[in-house]
């Protein structure tokens, strides 16, 4: 709760509705059995606190999921008009740009706005996009429900939703002229194309187009038999791993270093009562040396990206548990793409996913540099 109060000593107001919101879901709901991350939908609420429609007093409350009683709280707090279950996610997480995004859609489409017509929509809905995305299942998150809506109004096959589902176009809807009409390239192709094929596919477009600043409304590939783009993104995959390959050999000999991103780390003290860790720290790391030892003590391939850091592609940082010996352990290390400043991966031990106390870390310090921390899939 105090972290709560925390994050918003800049706004009195906020503080007071959170307070209340506080009281009342105590009281006729068991909505903060969901934990931190009930609250932390609670804060956003609050933050939200000028569009609020209706006194929370007034809600009726009730027993159940977290995320259903937060839509019931929102819907209460800020809606004229239903809004669909899948939109309670929106609550939910930081305060990053995009989350806030989607808390923006969430009020606006609660005061009767069309969901295609919403400000600043990543991408074209159709009316048929629209119909499908407001029928969602309730617990697919804002960016991957639309992307499904797209899709399916492609007819593309529940196999190809699945698996682009589970590729970073889920959260990404970024240059959406190009991502539709490779959709629509793979939703025609999708009889000569395998499941296992789709996300290094995305993988390869991200990287050949996106990354060379394409994204057009017709990209060079659309004639492409599959054979022929599976051919493309096989020469590149092997590509991707000579280099690698001749960084690893080249890095036993030459020390490379660069220079820093230009955000602050983080030092914060360990208040969960484990004797073994007595702070936390988010650092960069900035040289070859450095970069292999963090990849050899979480058996990761961060070792291979020296050639990006040195081209700014990419900044490396480690967030690391410091003990009564004083000696830092390497727990996750995060990258973060400079141009964009959107925490791309965040990966531990064999390539483990953070969740818990080093998550809520990061989400801090993200919060603190102003990055964009997208919602773990």
């Amino acid at each position: 709760m105090s972290h709560g109060f925390a994050a918003l000593r800049a706004d009195l107001a906020a503080q007071q509705v959170f307070a209340r919101v506080l009281w009342v879901a105590s009281e006729v709901s068991n909505l903060l059995d969901g934990g931190a991350a009930a609250v932390q939908a609670i804060v956003n609420l609050a933050r939200f606190h000028e569009w609020h429609g209706a006194p929370v007093e007034t809600w009726q409350g009730g027993r159940g999921h977290p995320k259903a009683l937060i839509h019931s709280l929102a819907q209460h707090l800020l809606g004229r008009y239903p809004v669909p279950r899948m939109m309670a996610s929106a609550w939910f997480g930081d305060d990053s740009p995009d989350r806030d995004e989607e808390r923006g859609w969430f009020i606006e489409h609660a005061g009767g706005r069309a969901f295609r017509k919403l400000t600043g929509l990543p991408l074209q809905l159709t009316r048929k996009m629209e119909r499908i995305l407001l029928k969602s299942p309730a617990d697919l998150p804002v960016r991957a429900a639309i992307r499904r809506a797209e899709l399916l109004a492609l007819e593309a096959e529940p196999e190809l939703v699945a698996a682009v589902l589970q590729t970073e176009l889920a959260t990404d809807l970024r240059h959406g002229a190009f991502w539709r009409e490779a959709l629509q390239w793979m939703i025609r192709r999708w009889d000569e194309l395998a499941v296992q094929q789709v996300g290094p596919i995305v993988q390869y477009l991200r990287a050949t187009y996106i990354g060379e600043g394409e994204g057009s409304a017709v990209p060079r590939f659309s004639g492409n038999s599959a054979n022929t783009m599976w051919m493309q993104v096989c020469g590149w995959r092997r590509e991707q791993a000579l280099a690698r390959l001749r960084e690893q050999t080249a890095g036993s000999r030459a020390f490379r270093t660069w220079g820093a991103a230009g955000w602050a780390g983080l030092v914060l003290a360990d208040d969960t009562g484990d004797p073994k860790v007595l702070q936390w720290e988010i650092g960069e790391l900035l040289s070859s040396d450095v970069l292999r030892a963090e990849g050899r003590a979480l058996r990761h391939c961060v070792g291979t990206y020296v050639r990006r850091c040195v081209r700014g592609i990419s900044s490396i940082w480690s967030l690391r548990s410091a003990g009564r010996d004083g000696a830092p352990q390497s727990r996750f290390t995060i990258e973060v793409e400079p141009q964009t400043r959107r925490i791309v991966q965040i990966r531990g031990f064999a390539n483990c996913r953070a969740a818990g106390l080093p998550l809520q870390i990061i989400a801090r310090w993200a919060r603190q540099e102003q990055l964009d921390l997208p919602e773990p899939a």
